[in-house]
């Protein structure tokens, strides 16, 4: 009897394992047709058939070795082949992968060294890869900087004193073939960088990640990029290429007669998108130099294989223009956010809670004659239990800088302003008034002085964990 039911239960938990093997495929299929469809279908073509303008110096700039292929490895094909000059920077050696390490390096207990020797076999894929497409060695430059640091650099290692330690067990870069053999992994250094290869290069177009990337190397990149651009007001067409974004590509797949197309929550927040149609011969170049970067086949392979498709995509936007009115604003009113000069995806991240008021829409920002004003708008109604953050830079005529960090907790801000140099300006408290899915602060100007532009973000929190972010924003009267 005992061994009968003992059967019996083995019997029982094999099928409960059977069904949800069952459910898990049959959930897994369902997903992949479903998002295979999606991309294989043409309809979406047509929305985004504005061709780019292409100058004849392009220069491409690019978080870690592969992105450049990933995000536009047919344009350089194609580019190439019509005698345009294409210069590649690559901004980090791709060194701080620790999956790649492992199963490339293979040391039993991983140290500093192994990094670089990651990094020294990433450089090597690209320069392969890109011969692949028609480049030569002489057109990529590697910068060097520590991999998963470049979000740290722009924030809170930012200048010389205060420089960055990567897993590569550095302050400054470690590789002899950098563009600055010197490079502090600082984010002072970096612009130097990115304004000492405009000025020689001078570029007709750039090529940048798109602000609304995931990942951190990727944003901080675009951000360096556009701050760079609009710092010393250099003239160039900017494109943008997303790498990063939750559920995209799709499928994680092969698919080279399928589209890509932006995610569905990127389509309405102001990017213009581009179709970059590929030859046959292009997509097939673009897929053999993506088997060049082997270290990352290993542990992700599907996710480079689903770039490799009929089009590339590139984004376009303009600087935001904000408002400077005579009484005080009125951030009640209306449907829409008043003032609004961000514009966010909702719904787009597994970590939004269902009420949605970690979940940013929108922001925006207006002047008077007394005050800078920010303001917030969510998906759902504002709660005490959720942290708000402002970041921004203020940008000056004379080249100058001023940083803007304000934290918002149980309704209260708590602000900083800080020079270029890191010296603390202004340490304050201020209120901040509450409106359903809305809240708003006001900065007196006596603070910050009078900018041409303004570059920033709000980004949301909770228990100090983030949440949700809008990408970066430059906006100017």
């Amino acid at each position: 009897m005992a061994l009968r039911l003992k059967m019996k239960k083995r019997v029982m938990v094999l099928f409960v394992l059977l069904a949800l093997i069952f459910i898990y495929s049959m959930g897994f299929l369902a997903y992949f047709y479903t998002n295979a469809e999606y991309a294989i279908g043409s309809s979406r073509d047509k929305l985004y058939v504005e061709p780019l303008n292409l100058g004849d110096r392009i220069l491409i700039i690019v978080p870690h070795p592969d992105d450049e292929n990933i995000g536009m490895g047919g344009l350089i094909f194609n580019e190439h082949k019509r005698g345009k000059k294409i210069k590649i920077v690559i901004v980090t050696n791709g060194d701080g992968f620790k999956r790649a390490v492992k199963e490339s390096i293979r040391s039993k207990r991983i140290s500093p060294e192994d990094f670089v020797k990651l990094g020294l076999m990433r450089q090597q894929e690209t320069i392969s890869a890109m011969k692949t497409l028609g480049l030569s060695e002489s057109d990529i430059v590697f910068l060097g900087y520590a991999d998963g640091s470049i979000n740290s650099l722009w924030d809170m290692n930012w200048d010389y004193k205060n420089a960055y330690m990567g897993l590569n067990g550095h302050t400054s870069t470690p590789y002899s073939n950098s563009f600055d053999k010197n490079a502090v992994y600082c984010g002072k250094n970096l612009v130097k960088d990115l304004k000492n290869i405009i000025d020689d290069f001078k570029p007709t177009d750039i090529f940048y990640p798109d602000p609304d990337d995931v990942h951190r190397d990727h944003w901080a990149v675009s951000n360096f990029v556009k701050f760079t651009v609009e710092l010393y007001d250099y003239r160039a067409n900017m494109y943008t290429y997303l790498v990063h974004h939750y559920q995209w590509p799709e499928p994680w797949a092969l698919l080279p007669a399928a589209g890509l197309y932006p995610p569905l929550s990127m389509e309405e927040i102001g990017t213009k998108w581009h179709i970059y149609k590929l030859s046959p011969e292009a997509e097939k170049a673009k897929g053999t130099a993506m088997k060049e970067y082997k270290t990352q086949f290993k542990v992700m392979g599907a996710f480079l294989d689903a770039f490799v498709r009929k089009n590339e995509l590139f984004g376009t936007y303009n600087n935001k223009v904000y408002k400077k009115i005579d009484g005080v604003p009125d951030f009640k009113k209306g449907d829409e956010l008043p003032y609004q000069v961000i514009t966010a995806s909702i719904s787009d991240n597994p970590l939004l809670r269902i009420e949605g008021n970690d979940d940013l829409k929108a922001a925006g920002f207006v002047e008077n004659l007394a005050n800078y004003y920010f303001a917030i708008e969510t998906r759902g109604k504002v709660e005490k239990t959720t942290d708000y953050t402002i970041d921004a830079i203020f940008i000056y005529k004379d080249k100058n800088i001023k940083r803007l960090k304000v934290y918002v907790r149980n309704f209260k801000a708590n602000i900083t302003v800080a020079n270029d140099e890191g010296d603390m300006l202004v340490k304050k408290q201020l209120p901040v008034s509450v409106y359903d899915r809305r809240l708003w602060f006001a900065i007196p100007k006596s603070y910050l002085g009078e900018p041409e532009r303004v570059f920033f973000n709000a980004v949301t929190s909770i228990a100090g964990k983030y949440i949700d972010k809008t990408a970066w924003t430059m906006v100017e009267r």
